[in-house]
């Protein structure tokens, strides 16, 4: 087994290739993949991609393939929380302090969500929007990292990138077997998932939050990355989920929905995206799909 590892997208990645050779050639491969996704889809980079419209006019944009598929996607959860997913929020996360210049005295509560609307690779807007891939875009990649492994010739390996990742099988056909984090308790696993050409994701209010900022007028709540652009508030009735899907950016995108989607869409969620899921809410209770495969503990 064939081990390393690399800082990308803010967070911690590990390549595992159950093959005797990995050369030098194909781990520069991987990392300028991930580099290069990093500099144009990262909202903390001023020259990247997805922040080529925070200052736009109202009009017609052409954008990259791939910046199509994740908005693409983007319009699925959209659609499908009824409006509460949106990458647009990207300006209410910096008002709320998690971005690259936050708004200085503008309160989260005066937030306009910006209207867009995609057709292929052409943008409408209808002014200025920074938008934020979140995890999706972090699927999309570790997705991207696989085919490059797969291209490469390697069959056999599992890539991770902070918590989330996509695993064939070993080569000697057994899945990979992965402990999967309880929400808010790094040193407890509430659970196990078997990969076998799969990928989980995972996710919860804890690893990201800040103090909100006194000088905007706010109060001392903590806050996190995950935020209702309608309620304009940090989500609460979900603390943490994973989700199992046939890619990792299925399992990502789930993952995203749930926090922002009633409990009575999770079902059309899973239809749509293939996956299925595991949901801690803040009321204690856990909301399990009906084919989740992996072993609970709790």
């Amino acid at each position: 087994m064939k081990t390393f590892g690399f800082p990308a997208l803010g967070t911690q990645w590990t390549i595992l290739v159950d093959h005797d050779e990995f050369g030098t050639a194909d781990e520069k491969a991987i990392l300028t993949e991930v580099e290069t996704f990093e500099r144009r889809f990262s909202r903390f980079l001023p020259e990247s991609e997805v922040n080529a419209f925070r200052k736009a006019s109202a009009g017609t944009y052409d954008i990259s393939e791939r910046f199509s598929v994740m908005l693409t996607r983007a319009l699925l959860l959209r659609d499908l929380t009824h409006g509460v997913y949106d990458p647009a929020v990207g300006g209410l996360l910096e008002r709320a302090g998690y971005g690259m210049a936050p708004e200085e005295g503008s309160a989260p509560k005066d937030f306009v969500l910006p209207h867009w609307s995609l057709s292929g690779t052409t943008l409408t807007l209808d002014g200025p929007t920074p938008f934020d891939l979140g995890g999706i875009g972090k699927g999309y990649c570790i997705d991207l990292v696989g085919s490059i492994l797969l291209k490469r010739g390697y069959q056999f390996f599992l890539v991770e990138g902070g918590g989330d990742m996509y695993g064939t099988t070993k080569r000697d056909g057994s899945p990979y077997r992965v402990a999967l984090e309880y929400p808010g308790r790094p040193d407890t696993a509430f659970g196990t998932i078997e990969l076998n050409h799969q990928a989980v994701a995972v996710s919860d209010t804890f690893k990201r939050r800040w103090p909100a900022s006194a000088k905007a007028g706010r109060d001392e709540q903590k806050w996190h990355h995950i935020i209702d652009p309608v309620a304009k508030e940090p989500i609460a009735a979900v603390i943490g989920c994973a989700a199992l899907g046939r890619t990792a950016f299925d399992a990502d995108s789930m993952t995203s929905g749930l926090f922002l989607a009633g409990e009575g869409q999770y079902g059309a969620l899973r239809e749509a995206l293939g996956t299925e899921f595991v949901v801690f809410r803040e009321n204690g209770t856990i909301v399990t799909s009906p084919s989740w495969s992996g072993e609970l503990f709790t």
